[in-house]
């Protein structure tokens, strides 16, 4: 009888089954041994993919830049932040939209690896709607949504529509002379205030349906909206409620009414416009 099977029986355990035991043992460590061999596998083959990926082959050898019409292809690339030669892997393209897209004209942009080596850019620009006041020569584009796309000379902003918040409009006069416009002194790529809302709605809704040619439209304090036509008459509008139906109406008036001799037309109740002198 051997040492084992005596040390066995002396603990009172077949042998056969303290043998089978050993086989378990022996089998947990060799799958022990297995996981940590394919662990270091996985990692050593992750780190050679990295270092290969990273290699001249898999660098950002070209970057293509397409839709602007503001800026330059090299602003562009200047912009994104990823010099030629950078690993394409490590490129994050949402870090590059967020950069490009802080340039002021810039609205959508996207961003595409193509690999083996070129980054593609694509930008879609903002359209200037209007003009804001911000001092007494110079004036802010804005587009839609209240974003400062450029401060140009209030001289060379006449074909936009002029945008101005006032505290009051006393009357068609004070609204045609555009004065105690409040000046915005707002930077670039920020958002005018928000009180230029539903001057904005209003501007939106001229450019998709031009009823007729406006060359300012105020909001007062208290929320009234008041316009000029290009021939000088002032246009009220109260509010931006039932707005598709004041705008029909005054198309509807300009088309079988004059507004000779008059000052101002009301639009209140869209239902009744009226010529006044208020």
């Amino acid at each position: 009888m051997t040492a084992t099977e005596h040390e066995a029986r002396k603990m009172g355990i077949d042998p056969r089954i303290r043998e089978r035991r050993n086989k378990v043992a022996r089998s947990k460590g060799r799958k022990r041994l297995y996981l940590i061999v394919t662990v270091f596998i996985v990692i050593g083959g992750y780190f050679a993919v990295r270092a290969l990926l990273r290699m001249s082959m898999f660098s950002v050898q070209k970057i293509e830049v397409s839709g602007s019409t503001h800026y330059s292809s090299a602003a562009l690339i200047s912009q994104s932040g990823i010099p030629l030669g950078y690993p394409l892997t490590e490129v994050n393209p949402q870090s590059v939209v967020q950069r490009i897209e802080q340039l002021s004209w810039n609205g959508a942009v996207i961003v595409k690896k193509r690999w083996p080596s070129t980054l593609q850019i694509f930008v879609r620009n903002r359209v200037a709607l209007s003009a804001v006041p911000a001092s007494s020569t110079t004036s802010l584009l804005v587009d839609q949504t209240g974003r400062v796309l450029a401060v140009q000379p209030s001289s060379s902003t006449g074909k936009f529509l002029r945008l101005c918040l006032m505290a009051n409009i006393p009357s068609s006069k004070a609204l045609g002379q555009s004065n105690g416009c409040e000046y915005q002194s707002t930077g670039l790529a920020s958002y005018i205030s928000p009180s230029f809302r539903s001057l904005l709605q209003l501007s939106v809704a001229l450019r998709s349906d031009p009823v007729a040619s406006f060359s300012e439209l105020a909001a007062s304090s208290a929320g009234e909206i008041d316009g000029v036509l290009s021939n000088g008459v002032a246009v009220r509008f109260g509010s931006t409620s039932q707005l598709d139906q004041k705008l029909r109406a005054l198309q509807l008036l300009l088309s079988q009414a004059s507004t000779a001799g008059y000052t101002t037309v009301d639009l209140r109740v869209p239902q009744e416009p009226v010529l006044s002198n208020w």
